[in-house]
């Protein structure tokens, strides 16, 4: 241990009832992840606007897999990239690049254009998408880092969810104005519809836009400043200033944190205090996300094979037409499933802890997608689309009212500051390696969708047996989770025993 107790600094933070400003970091954190959602998803949605541009008809399967899929390969190098900057640079110092990164390419893909048309301009949309994957993975450990180590310990698990579910209002977001740009150009003609799908994949970048100047005004997390920069003054300043409280810096700690012996991502001793913790996360999150993704992305051609939506062909009217039903139905399963799943986990996350949450959310995806595959036969054979889609919809809620959700929180939690943001990079990018195998694994087995749905089930059962290798970080202090300092034995929230005078609050 680093020393007898816990940093005043810290120990105020972990005490703080919610603020204003705890509000306004879930905003200006969350709208990257509305911008990572809409730019992941919206991309399925314009396919066949790409399709009848440029190849007369579909995509064909080659390229459909390199236009949805590059972006998620871009997600890959970019958690990993910029988790291990966000720990050697610090959290605030490169949170800006990665949304500023996101705006250029939100813009330049809309604007991808070359001399020769059809595949050239697909290769400029996938060049400048994969550089949008790789902002969007940026953001992940940073956006989490940051969120986790500004929060409480009572509510840090609802605000750190609360910045995920902007991933919901994105995902919805997408629906929406994919329908409202189809329906614009429903009556235009042929030729400009080449206008429909540059205008949806361009709206992406206004909201990161709208919250780049407040990112930079963030302060650096307190933990980041006082347990790596081992820069007590500094971290006590930043929070007196957030939290409305006068600090007093304790150099006697950050003194005992300077000698102590801090092992590193390869060291025997990471592997024995949170090598078994790093499986946990890199495993849960690589089986989630190649059941959401793939689920997610190719929903239209599952609800196609259902016959909830028209098939395709080549009249112009019919595409926008089909689109229209097509961004309508995914706007209905976001804001029926997936969004209200979002909330279950903001308001329970620390009541019932993420541990149960993602076990439960585990369990009912394999109950409700074994209604989907065990009569996948029958679904079709009586055209009952809209009990699918009701089945397709509690999917997604238990997706979110669980491991979608749980896998982005808990690697925030329970490693140490110096290798926090690493290691939660290092298991989004091994999830969105998921995310890549079930994209290109759907491609290639979507005229089996049973026997791809019953490898889904069985995605999610070694998602359940991995998440027992995690710790419950439900109510504890980060310092105590990772054994870095040792937390007060006072919980009392009106404790002076860390500050040199009471917290004032701002309660809400």
């Amino acid at each position: 241990m680093a020393g007898n107790q816990q940093m005043r600094v810290l120990h105020a933070l972990d005490i703080a009832r919610t603020q204003l400003y705890h509000f306004i970091a879930i905003v200006i954190a969350g709208m990257g992840f509305f911008t990572d959602a809409y730019d992941l998803f919206s991309i399925s949605l314009v396919a066949d606007l790409l399709g009848h541009v440029y190849y007369h008809g579909e995509l064909p399967r080659n390229i459909h897999a390199a236009v949805t899929g590059i972006a998620l390969c871009g997600t890959v190098p970019g958690q990993l990239v910029f988790g291990w900057l966000g720990d050697k640079m610090g959290r605030k110092r490169v949170y800006g690049i990665t949304l500023l990164l996101m705006v250029v390419s939100s813009l330049a893909s809309g604007l991808s254009f070359s001399k020769h048309e059809g595949m050239n301009i697909i290769a400029v949309l996938c060049f400048f998408r994969f550089w949008l994957g790789v902002s969007i993975g940026g953001d992940y450990p940073l956006s989490a880092t940051i969120m986790s180590e500004y929060a409480n310990k009572r509510t840090r698990g609802a605000f750190i969810a609360a910045v995920f579910a902007m991933q919901g209002f994105g995902n919805l977001a997408a629906g929406i104005i994919g329908m409202i740009v189809s329906a614009a150009f429903k009556h235009s003609s042929a030729s400009k519809i080449d206008y429909a799908w540059r205008i949806i994949l361009m709206f992406g970048a206004i909201p990161a836009a709208l919250t780049y100047h407040w990112r930079m005004k963030m302060p650096e997390t307190a933990r980041y400043t006082a347990l790596i920069s081992k820069n007590a003054k500094k971290a006590a300043k930043d929070m007196s200033a957030v939290l409305n409280v006068n600090i007093t810096p304790d150099d006697e700690v950050i003194n005992e944190l300077a000698r102590q012996d801090e092992y590193g991502l390869f060291s025997f001793e990471f592997l024995h205090r949170h090598g078994l913790h790093l499986l946990g996360t890199t495993v849960c999150w690589f089986v989630l996300d190649v059941t959401f993704y793939s689920l997610n992305i190719f929903m239209k051609n599952i609800f196609t094979e259902v016959g909830l939506l028209p098939r395709l062909d080549s009249e112009y009217h019919h595409t926008l037409q089909r689109m229209i039903t097509m961004t309508a139905v995914h706007t209905f399963i976001s804001l029926c499933g997936a969004l209200p799943g979002y909330f279950f986990t903001v308001a329970f996350v620390d009541r019932i802890g993420r541990v149960k949450i993602q076990l439960i959310g585990f369990t009912m995806m394999t109950v409700f997608m074994l209604c989907l595959a065990i009569p996948y036969d029958q679904w079709l054979r009586h055209k009952n689309k809209y009990g699918f889609a009701v089945m397709y919809g509690l999917t997604f809620f238990f997706a979110n009212f669980g491991p979608n959700t749980t896998t982005f929180i808990i690697p925030a939690e329970i490693f140490p500051a110096r290798l926090r943001s690493t290691c939660h990079g290092i298991s989004g990018a091994v999830g969105k390696i998921g995310a890549i195998v079930g994209v290109f694994g759907f491609l290639y087995t979507e005229y089996h969708i049973r026997i791809f749905l019953f490898v889904l089930i069985g995605c999610n059962l070694v998602g359940f047996i991995f998440t027992l290798l995690l710790p419950e970080p439900k109510g504890k202090s980060l310092e105590d989770l990772t054994g870095e300092i040792e937390e007060f034995q006072e919980e009392d929230e009106g404790s002076e025993v860390a500050l040199s005078r009471p917290i004032h609050t701002v309660p809400l």
